[in-house]
């Protein structure tokens, strides 16, 4: 606390002309030996008064109570305008105790406190409405209640008794600065500056902010500087002038709002500005070490250095010294964070919580409190979090990722996600034309603004299910951003032979010409063929030095993903070596595959396909398709292949027996074994049909009982065509089907 200056008041003695001094810096502890002097000696009512600000002043709140309220005892019936000043200055005291009781106790003390200041107001104006200082205390009152209007009303009743008072003016332009209206809120700040140059608080605080929320930055700093210079121990200038500090750097690094092209002199800028701010910072932290909005900046700057246990400790320091609710949400969002990045994420949820219960509005807590509600896989939780941020700004591409990824993962919401995904495509691309604009660019090619290939590679997995030429082009999209290379690392690209592979895959389905399929899948291979060969080696020397468990099984995971993506690419090849009906080279491949994996059950299956349909061999085919069923007897696939060559060796009633095992043993939902039986038995009803009509006797009971057999067999034929096509009702064979038997 600062050093008080002496000060000593003189009180009349009772029925004397002699006073009795009463030095303020030594007190009693406690202000009733005070009141009970006053009232010995009848003293006036503004004693009381004057000893319950010197209480005040050094700290002592409630002895300053106690002496206001036996000033108000005291009144005399006959002269209760004396008694006003007292019931202001209670009254205030209340309304700052009610701003305290908003950070250190619970809302109901807060709700005590301001009625409490209410019912002394309602005593003063009862007594005298033309007292200035009671509107201005209502005034006080109303803000701390968050009634702009209404402060605004009192501010100016008592601005037409006292026209002069600072205090006064301070509130109404307060009141403006909230509403926005900065041009008038700033001529209200001159106007205190010329009653008070050098008062407290300085108007050249609000000066400064008036002008730079008018665009006069240069004239908002000299605004700071000019009361940096009169008070040296004011930490607000300081404060501000860090901000704004800090804010001119994420101008210059944002390319999406930079005047001018990130360049090695805008960096060395950046560092410059950095380290303004850094001292203004320090200077702030030396003149009030309290100050919460100080531990705040500084703990934002820790947060950015890595240092989160830093972090945390200055914001809970900052919410002790909290003056203000918006200072305490922002110091709960300051821990939430710092608990976040440290992964600690049930006290990270608290903390966004509490956060929000005091500010709803604050949009960075609450996009941190939807990350957690993801990390709980809280899904619907989260989406409403999300969406209520994206209301209010609806072009946050982090909002929009985020939501984009969640509908992603959720069932039968894959259109939304990439609804999301495209709108963040958008801004991105809106962002990146007005950008060139800005700097006089062409704008006919912007693909070098995207820099965040999983956008591209989640939105290609998702059109992979609906449209290839999209997901081909988003794929494309990923593959040149990760073959950029950063200014700390070469290309990324290789790492992730998966994205070629897939490539390969969608050149094949959208129809690209063979050679740039085959370029595809041959770059897949060379990649996926480059990376497994350095995590082969990465492993060996882990080994070979004891490296620590965990980074080892790390290594050997790496090293099976890269066999396993490799493995994938031969046998993309394989088959569309097949397409191309290069059958040796296929088979080749597909034999290879075995060597290494013998248990790739799709590689077996399409030796068995070549042997029958290429090579006419049905029983090698049978002998592939034997084995696959060996190794997984549930694979529906290889039994469908085995009807399938019965079949066209006119087996039909073991491809019927393969077909059936698969509806009773494996999948009774599946849709080409289905059909395959819809299609045998209307084969079937056929066939009996022709028979009985080729009967000498039509009225022969032979011939009935070939009729009757033909429609039982249609009748089944029906039934397993109805099932496919309740199961899909763009089935076209099944409905062609359908329509053979009706008729038939």
């Amino acid at each position: 606390m600062a050093t008080l200056e002496p000060r000593v008041i003189e009180v009349p003695i009772d029925n004397s002309n002699d006073v009795l001094e009463i030095d303020c810096s030594q007190l009693p502890e406690h202000a009733a030996e005070i009141c009970d002097i006053l009232e010995n000696e009848g003293s006036a009512l503004r004693f009381y008064q004057l000893f319950a600000l010197e209480y005040y002043k050094q700290g002592h709140v409630e002895e300053a109570v106690v002496a206001l309220k036996r000033g108000m005892a005291n009144a005399k019936a006959n002269d209760q305008t004396a008694k006003v000043p007292l019931l202001n200055l209670l009254a205030s005291i209340y309304v700052q105790k009610a701003k305290s009781a908003t950070i250190t106790a619970a809302p109901s003390d807060r709700d005590i406190m301001l009625k409490m200041a209410t019912a002394l107001l309602t005593e003063a104006e009862r007594i005298d409405r033309t007292e200035p200082n009671t509107h201005l205390v209502g005034g006080m009152l109303d803000l701390a209640k968050r009634l702009p209007d209404a402060a605004l009303q009192h501010f100016d009743a008592a601005l037409k008794t006292a026209p002069r008072s600072a205090a006064a003016l301070l509130g109404k332009a307060r009141v403006l600065f909230g509403k926005h209206r900065y041009q008038h809120a700033l001529e209200v700040y001159q106007q205190v500056l010329v009653l008070r140059p050098t008062g407290r608080p300085d108007p050249r605080i609000g000066i400064s902010l008036c002008l730079h929320k008018l665009g006069h930055a240069a004239d908002a700093r000299r605004a700071l500087a000019r009361a940096a210079e009169v008070d040296p121990t004011a930490a607000a200038p300081h404060i501000l002038l860090a901000t704004m500090d800090l804010n001119d750097v994420k101008r210059m690094l944002d390319p999406r709002i930079a005047e001018d092209p990130i360049t090695e002199a805008t960096t060395q800028s950046v560092g410059e500005v950095l380290h303004s701010a850094m001292a203004h910072l320090h200077r702030a932290f030396e003149r009030q070490p309290d100050c919460a909005a100080t531990l705040i900046r500084l703990a934002d700057r820790m947060f950015f250095q890595s240092n989160y246990d830093a972090a945390r400790g200055l914001a809970e320091r900052a919410l002790k010294s909290a003056d203000t609710m918006a200072i305490q949400a922002e110091a709960h969002y300051q821990i939430a964070r710092a608990y976040h990045a440290a992964k600690r994420f049930d006290l990270a949820y608290d903390a966004y919580q509490k956060c929000l219960a005091i500010n709803d509005k604050h949009s960075l807590a609450r996009y941190g409190l939807g990350q957690m509600q993801l990390h709980r896989t809280d899904m619907s939780s989260a989406e409403a979090t999300f969406q209520r941020v994206l209301d209010h700004h609806p072009r946050c591409v982090e909002v929009l990722r985020a939501l984009g990824y969640l509908h992603a993962r959720l069932p039968n919401t894959k259109a939304k996600a990439l609804e999301y995904y495209e709108r963040e495509m958008q801004v991105l691309a809106d962002e990146a034309t007005e950008h060139a604009k800005r700097h006089s660019q062409p704008t006919d090619d912007i693909t070098g603004w995207f820099s965040d290939a999983n956008l591209f590679l989640e939105a290609g997995s998702l059109y992979e299910a609906s449209n290839a030429k999209k997901a081909r082009k988003a794929y494309s999209m990923a593959a040149d951003i990760l073959q950029r290379p950063s200014a700390t690392t070469d290309s990324v690209g290789d790492a992730i032979p998966e994205l070629w592979n897939n490539l390969g895959a969608l050149s094949q389905l959208t129809g690209d010409d063979d050679a740039a399929i085959f370029s595809e899948y041959n770059r897949a291979a060379r990649k996926c063929t480059s990376a497994l060969a350095d995590a082969r080696l990465r492993l060996t020397d882990m080994r070979k030095g004891a490296a620590p468990a965990a980074a080892a099984s790390k290594a050997a995971s790496e090293v099976q993903r890269l066999e396993n993506t490799l493995a994938t690419i031969t046998y993309n090849v394989a088959r569309f070596y097949e397409h191309c009906g290069f059958w040796d080279k296929a088979e080749a491949l597909y034999t290879s595959l075995l060597a290494d994996i013998p248990t790739y059950i799709d590689a077996r299956l399409r030796l068995a396909h070549i042997a029958f349909f290429f090579r006419g061999n049905a029983e090698e085919a049978l002998e592939h398709i034997s084995k696959a069923v060996g190794i997984d007897s549930k694979r529906s696939t290889a039994w469908l292949m085995r009807g399938n060559i019965e079949l066209h060796r006119k087996s039909v009633q073991d491809a019927r027996r393969a077909f059936e095992h698969v509806l009773k043993d494996i999948a009774k939902h599946d849709i080409y074994a289905l059909c395959s039986l819809g299609n045998y038995y209307l084969a079937a009803g056929k066939s009996d049909h022709s028979r009985a009509a080729s009967e000498a006797n039509p009225a022969s009971a032979s011939a009935k009982k070939l009729r009757d057999m033909s429609t039982q067999n249609y009748k089944r034929a029906l039934e397993f065509f109805d099932k496919c096509l309740l199961l899909d009702e763009r089935c076209a064979a099944a409905a062609h089907g359908t329509a053979i038997a009706m008729a038939e």
